[in-house]
C-alpha cells in the first residue's frame, strides 16, 4: 500500500450497508446449516468472517478516535462493548437457564448451568475444550449455549484490542510499518493455529474454539484498518481506483462462497496450511471493498435491502437460532418446511429484540427504560449477577451418579472390580458407540480401563457408502482414523477389543459388480470382511480377543437426527434387517476363534421393541443411547468384557 495521502473527505459514520449485507448473508448460511441445509457445511467459515469484520470495524474506530481525541477511552470502549454484547445474551441465558430448569435431567442441569456462567463469564470456548466439546457433535445432549463460545472469544479480544492498537501506535508512526507488526503477528497466529493443528476428530474441539486459534481472524481484521483507516494525522491512504476497490470485494466475495465447496467441518488444510488465513484474508477484502463511500456496483447488490436487514439483527439470529433449532424440531416436517419456519421465527425475535432491546440500550442505555443512571446500573449489575447465580445454582444441581442406574439384567449382583493393575480394553465404532462411551462410569470400574477408538461419522465398512443412489466418498477424517486406531490400540497395550456394530451395516455400500444392499450375500460377505479386518488389526498390536456388540431394534425417527443421518431411520427401524446383520455378525463370532458375541438385541429387544427399559430412556435422538441407558448397558456389557478378557 502506498504511504502517500490525501485529505480524507467528510464521511459519515462506520456504519456500511454493504458490510451489514456481507453479514446478513453469512449469518444466514451459519443458520441455514443448522436448520438441515447440510449442503452449505463449508458455511462454517462465516464465523471466521464475523471475526474479521469485527477486528476491522472496531480497530477502524479505536484508530479515528485516537486521532481525534490523542488518546483511547478504555472504559468507555469497554462500557460500549457491554452495552451491544449484553442485553440480547442475558435474554439468551435466561431462556436456556429456564428451559433447562423445567425440562432437563440433573446431569443436563449441571452441565448447562455452567455453560450459563461460562458464557456470562465469557470463557465458555475454553470450558468447551475442556469436555472436548465438538461444535458439529449432535451425539448426546448438545448444549442450548455451545454457538456463544464466538461471544467469549470475542470479548476476550476487545479486552486487548485498545491496547494492542495504542501499542502499534507507540511503535511506530509509519502507516506501513504498523500494518507490517500487526500482518506478522496474524502470520505468527497462523503458525501457531497450525502447530496446535488439527490431528483427528479428537484434536477438533481445540482447534476449532481456541482463542489462540481464532486469533488470526482479528488480528487480520485490525491490519485491513491500519491498511485503510486514518493515519496519525486523520488522512486516508490513496483512494483505489473503482475498478481496483470492485475487484478486490469480488475476490474475496468468490473466494469466501468457494468455502462452501471446498471446506468440510474437518478439513485439516485450513487449520494446518494456512486455509483460515486465506478466508481471513478474503473477508477483510470484502470488508475494505464495502466501507468505500463511492457507489460500487458490488456494494449495491450486497447492499440489497433483505441482506442489510438481517445483517443489522445478525446478533439476535445467531443467537437465537441455535435453542430454537433444538427446542422446536418440528419433528414430522419435511426439512425445508421445518427449517423454513425455524428461520422465520429466528427473525421474528431477533427483529424484536433489536428494535425494543438491544437498539434503545445501545444508543441510550439503560436509560431507554429508566430515568435515572443510577437505577439503570443498579439494573444492570443486579441482572448480571441474577443470571449467573442462577447458573450457578444449577452448576451444583446434585448429580445421581451414571453408576446409580439400575442393571441392565434384573438380579444381576453388584460388579465387584478386582485388585491390581486395571485390565485395558479398546472401544471401536461409530457415534452410536460414541454415544456408549459417554456413557461409561469409570469409578464403577475401577479395575477396567475404556480406551475411545470410536469415530464420529466414520464407516466400519472400507467400501463407499451408497445414498440415494449416489457414492459418498470417505472424508479424509475417517481416512486416516481407520489408519491410526489400530497403531494407537498398540500404544495403549489394549488387552481385548470391543467393538461395536455400526449402523452402516444396514446401509448400501459399493463393490466392483455394482451396489451391495443390506439383506443380499454380497452385502453379508462385506460385514464378515469389515469384523475380520478390524480384528486383525486389533490382534496384530496385542489385541488377544475381541467382543462384538449387535445391533439393537430401534423405531427411528429420521426427524430427530441430525440431517446427515437421515438416510439411517427405515433400514434402521427394520427388525427383520437388523435381524439379519445380527446374523451375520453371530455367524463370524462362532467361526471365529477368541471371538464372543454380546447380544444388546436381546437384551433390550427380547419382548420387542420399547424405548424404556427399567425406567430408563434408551435413545435420546432415537438413535444414539442417552447417558443413562449406556450407564446401564455397561452393568451388562462391562463383566462380559472382564470375563471374555479372561479367556
Amino acid at each position: 500500500m502506498s504511504a502517500r495521502t490525501q485529505a480524507a473527505p467528510r464521511r459519515p459514520a462506520d456504519r456500511s450497508a454493504a458490510i451489514d449485507g456481507y453479514r446478513g448473508f453469512f449469518v444466514s448460511l451459519v443458520v441455514a446449516f443448522h436448520f438441515g441445509a447440510t449442503f452449505l457445511v463449508g458455511g462454517w467459515v462465516g464465523i471466521n468472517h464475523f471475526f474479521v469484520f469485527s477486528g476491522y470495524l472496531i480497530a477502524r474506530l479505536l484508530i479515528h478516535e485516537r486521532v481525534r481525541t490523542g488518546r483511547i477511552a478504555v472504559l468507555e470502549f469497554y462500557r460500549r462493548r457491554a452495552r451491544r454484547v449484553l442485553p440480547a445474551m442475558l435474554v439468551l441465558v435466561t431462556a436456556v437457564l429456564l428451559h433447562t430448569w423445567l425440562t432437563q435431567p440433573p446431569q443436563q442441569k449441571s452441565q448447562f448451568g455452567g455453560d450459563a456462567l461460562g458464557t456470562v463469564g465469557f470463557y465458555l470456548n475454553w470450558r468447551l475444550i475442556s469436555r472436548q466439546d465438538a461444535y458439529f457433535d449432535m451425539v448426546g445432549s448438545p448444549s442450548p449455549l455451545r454457538h456463544a463460545w464466538t461471544l467469549s472469544v470475542e470479548e476476550q479480544f476487545y479486552v486487548l484490542i485498545p491496547f494492542l492498537i495504542l501499542g502499534v501506535c507507540a511503535l511506530t508512526r509509519r502507516r506501513s510499518r504498523r500494518v507490517l507488526v500487526v500482518s506478522a503477528a496474524a502470520v505468527a497466529a497462523t503458525w501457531w493455529t497450525a502447530h496446535v493443528g488439527y490431528r483427528g476428530l479428537d484434536s477438533l474441539p481445540r482447534v476449532y474454539y481456541g482463542t489462540d486459534t481464532r486469533l488470526l481472524a482479528l488480528l487480520v481484521g485490525v491490519a485491513a484498518a491500519f491498511v485503510f483507516g486514518r493515519d496519525d494525522r486523520g488522512r486516508f491512504p490513496r483512494q483505489l481506483s473503482r475498478g481496483t476497490a470492485q475487484a478486490l470485494g469480488l475476490i474475496g466475495f468468490v473466494v469466501s462462497l468457494s468455502a462452501l465447496f471446498v471446506l468440510s467441518p474437518t478439513s485439516a488444510w485450513a487449520y494446518n496450511n494456512g486455509g483460515m488465513l486465506l478466508f481471513a484474508v478474503a473477508a477483510a477484502l470484502m470488508g475494505a471493498s464495502a466501507t468505500d463511500r463511492r457507489d460500487l456496483p458490488l456494494n449495491r447488490i450486497v447492499g440489497w435491502a433483505p441482506l442489510v436487514f438481517l445483517g443489522r439483527i445478525s446478533y439476535g439470529l445467531y443467537l437465537y437460532h441455535w435453542p430454537i433449532g433444538l427446542w422446536l424440531p418440528l419433528s414430522g416436517m419435511p426439512t425445508v418446511v421445518a427449517g423454513t419456519i425455524q428461520f422465520a421465527l429466528t427473525v421474528a425475535l431477533a427483529a424484536l429484540s433489536f428494535r425494543y432491546l438491544e437498539a434503545p440500550i445501545l444508543q441510550h442505555g439503560l436509560r431507554a427504560f429508566v430515568r435515572t443512571r443510577l437505577q439503570g446500573r443498579v439494573i444492570a449489575f443486579g441482572t448480571v449477577v441474577a443470571v449467573a447465580a442462577a447458573g450457578f445454582a444449577l452448576w451444583r444441581t446434585p448429580q445421581p451418579g451414571l453408576a446409580d442406574v439400575p442393571p441392565l439384567v434384573a438380579g444381576q449382583p453388584a460388579y465387584i472390580p478386582r485388585s491390581g493393575a486395571p485390565m485395558r480394553f479398546g472401544v471401536v465404532g461409530d457415534s452410536v458407540a460414541v454415544s456408549l462411551v459417554k456413557g461409561y462410569p469409570p469409578k464403577a470400574y475401577r479395575d477396567l480401563e475404556l480406551n475411545d477408538f470410536a469415530a464420529i461419522g466414520c464407516d466400519l465398512m472400507t467400501q463407499p457408502l451408497v445414498v440415494a443412489g449416489q457414492q459418498q466418498p470417505e472424508s479424509q477424517v475417517c481416512a486416516n482414523w481407520r489408519k491410526d486406531w489400530p497403531v494407537k490400540f498398540g500404544q495403549y497395550f489394549d488387552r481385548t477389543l470391543l467393538l461395536i456394530a455400526g449402523t452402516h451395516y444396514l446401509t448400501d455400500h459399493q463393490t466392483p459388480s455394482g451396489p451391495a444392499a443390506p439383506g443380499t450375500p454380497q452385502a453379508a460377505a462385506l460385514i464378515r470382511q469389515s469384523l475380520t479386518s478390524i480384528w486383525q488389526s486389533a490382534n496384530r498390536n496385542g489385541a488377544r480377543s475381541v467382543t462384538v456388540m449387535n445391533l439393537p431394534c430401534r423405531r427411528i425417527d429420521p426427524n430427530k437426527l441430525d440431517p446427515s443421518l437421515r438416510f439411517f431411520a427405515a433400514k434402521g427401524s427394520n427388525d427383520a434387517m437388523v435381524g439379519w446383520a445380527n446374523g451375520v455378525i453371530a455367524d463370524w463370532v462362532k467361526s471365529t476363534p477368541r471371538a464372543h458375541l454380546l447380544d444388546l438385541n436381546a437384551q433390550l429387544c427380547g419382548g420387542g421393541f420399547t424405548p424404556t427399559v427399567r425406567g430408563i430412556p434408551l435413545y435420546h435422538d432415537t438413535l444414539h443411547f442417552t447417558p443413562e441407558a449406556a450407564a446401564m448397558i455397561w452393568t451388562w456389557a462391562a463383566p462380559a468384557v472382564r470375563r471374555n478378557a479372561d479367556g
